[in-house]
């Protein structure tokens, strides 16, 4: 997952301005309760850290064991604070799970975009093969997200089709706890395209029928408990 699909950034006066002000203010109240937030896999997760210590622009937290793992994974963390005027970017510098110590550098104040996100967006491993009934024929591709209203299709070259063109799209979800495959055929509509590398991703809203909005959901809520297991069994 690209981290940067993950916010908007909220410059107030620069960005030099702003990341002194952060660090200002939590350096004016070492005794903060922080909430840490990160997404693993899709998966939301967030728990309290403590400042440890703020030197030079850097700040030493104390944090979860679930969450340094989530941090080691992504490279960065989101800190949410009343103290502060946005939540805040932050670049990891240096973590250490079993410690539960974290180190963050290069503060920003963004806006987290996923939390506006009406359901969890859960990425697939391993990628299910996909075909795209578009006008411009059958595509094929790997499915790399899903959520309950939409998919996120990679492709490993560009396929010229129009934001709002309307397909069918094919696929098989695995659910390992019954040992089952069930195959989805649902009706799509492409509402973007992320193309500024490769492979592109090519995002769509679906409209599942009763039946299988309920299979959707059940196998995302598998894929959440899931990922849940492979953090706790990291975090040690």
């Amino acid at each position: 997952m690209n981290i940067t699909d993950l916010y908007s950034t909220r410059i107030r006066k620069t960005f030099d301005e702003d990341l002194a002000e952060i660090v200002s203010i939590l350096k004016a109240n070492p005794k903060a309760v922080l909430k840490l937030i990160n997404y693993y896999k899709g998966l939301p997760l967030s728990y309290p850290a403590t400042i440890t210590s703020i030197e030079k622009g850097t700040i030493d937290l104390n944090v979860k064991a679930e969450q340094a793992f989530a941090i080691e994974q992504s490279r960065s963390t989101f800190i949410r604070s009343p103290l502060l005027k946005h939540d805040v970017f932050a670049q990891v510098q240096y973590v250490n799970v079993k410690k539960q110590a974290a180190s963050f550098v290069k503060f920003s104040y963004v806006e987290i975009m996923a939390e506006r996100r009406n359901f969890i967006r859960m990425m697939l491993e391993p990628s299910p093969y996909t075909v795209i009934e578009s006008p411009l024929g059958n595509i094929s591709g790997q499915l790399f997200d899903i959520s309950l209203s939409g998919l996120n299709i990679v492709i490993d070259r560009y396929v010229p089709m129009a934001t709002g063109t309307e397909t069918t799209i094919r696929f098989t979800l695995k659910q390992p706890e019954q040992n089952l495959d069930f195959n989805v055929n649902v009706s799509a509509k492409l509402i973007d395209i992320k193309d500024d590398s490769l492979p592109y991703h090519y995002k769509f809203t679906i409209y599942p029928d009763k039946l299988l909005e309920r299979a959707i959901s059940h196998y995302i809520f598998q894929r959440q408990i899931e990922v849940i297991r492979e953090i706790k069994d990291a975090a040690g």
